[in-house]
C-alpha cells in the first residue's frame, strides 16, 4: 500500500470530519443585550430597551461622579442615534430630567461587515435641544471618523477581581498620530475596554471592571 496516499487520504477524511472554524461576525459585536449591567471605572452602565422619538432603541445609560447620560443606538447597536444628558445635581440641576438632548438625522454608523484591515469612516448630523431654554442647534458628529479594523481578538479583562475572556471581540483603531484610540467591542456588551493616547502615550483607559447582570 502507498503510505504517503494513505497518508494524504487519512488527513482529508479528518479535515472533512472537523466542524469548520468559526469566523469572526463583525456585525455581532457591536450588539446590545437589554438587562446587561455593569460597571467600568467611575461609571455604572445598564443597558435598556427603550424608545427615542419615534424609533425603537437600545439605550446605554452611564451614570457616574453624578453625571448621568443616556446614549441610544438603532435594534443592532451600530448606528448612533442620539443622547440624553440629564442634569447635573452638583449644579443646581434636576438629575431627573434632560438637561440636553442630541438627535442625529444622518446617523454615524458601523457597517455590517468588514475584514482585518478595513478601513472605513463615521459621520453624521443632526440637532442638539437644550432644554432649559428650547434653543436649539445644527450639530456635526464630532467623535473620531477614521477607522481602521484591526482584527477579532480574545479579550481577558479582570472582571470582579477573576480573569474573565470576552471572545471574538471587535479591535478597532482610529485618529492619527497625535490623537489617536483604540476600541474593544463584545457581544452583548458593546465597547468593553477604550484607550486613549495623545501621540504614543496612552492618556486614559476605561474598561469594564465589575458585571451585575448578564
Amino acid at each position: 500500500m502507498n503510505l504517503p496516499r494513505l497518508t494524504l487520504a487519512l488527513s482529508l477524511a479528518l479535515a472533512a470530519a472537523a466542524p469548520a472554524a468559526q469566523a469572526g461576525d463583525f456585525a455581532a459585536c457591536f450588539s446590545l443585550k437589554p438587562g446587561i449591567a455593569y460597571d467600568a471605572g467611575r461609571d455604572s452602565v445598564r443597558i435598556v430597551r427603550e424608545r427615542f422619538g419615534e424609533r425603537d432603541a437600545i439605550a446605554v445609560v452611564s451614570s457616574g461622579d453624578g453625571v448621568k447620560t443616556a446614549t441610544y443606538y438603532d435594534p443592532s447597536g451600530r448606528a448612533l442615534l442620539g443622547s440624553v444628558q440629564y442634569g447635573i445635581a452638583d449644579w443646581g440641576g434636576d438629575a431627573s430630567k434632560p438637561a440636553i438632548t442630541e438627535r442625529y438625522a444622518q446617523t454615524p454608523q458601523f457597517p455590517a461587515s468588514a475584514k482585518p484591515g478595513a478601513k472605513f469612516r463615521l459621520s453624521g448630523a443632526g440637532q442638539r435641544i437644550t432644554h432649559n431654554d428650547g434653543a436649539s442647534q445644527d450639530i456635526q458628529y464630532d467623535g473620531f471618523d477614521d477607522y481602521v479594523f484591526v482584527g477579532f481578538e480574545d479579550l481577558e479583562l479582570p472582571v470582579d477581581f477573576e480573569p474573565r475572556k470576552f471572545l471574538g471581540t471587535c479591535h478597532l483603531k482610529a485618529g492619527d498620530a497625535e490623537n489617536s484610540a483604540e476600541f474593544w467591542y463584545a457581544p452583548g456588551f458593546g465597547r468593553v475596554k477604550f484607550v486613549r493616547y495623545m501621540g504614543k502615550e496612552p492618556l486614559m483607559t476605561l474598561q469594564l471592571d465589575s458585571i451585575k447582570s448578564e
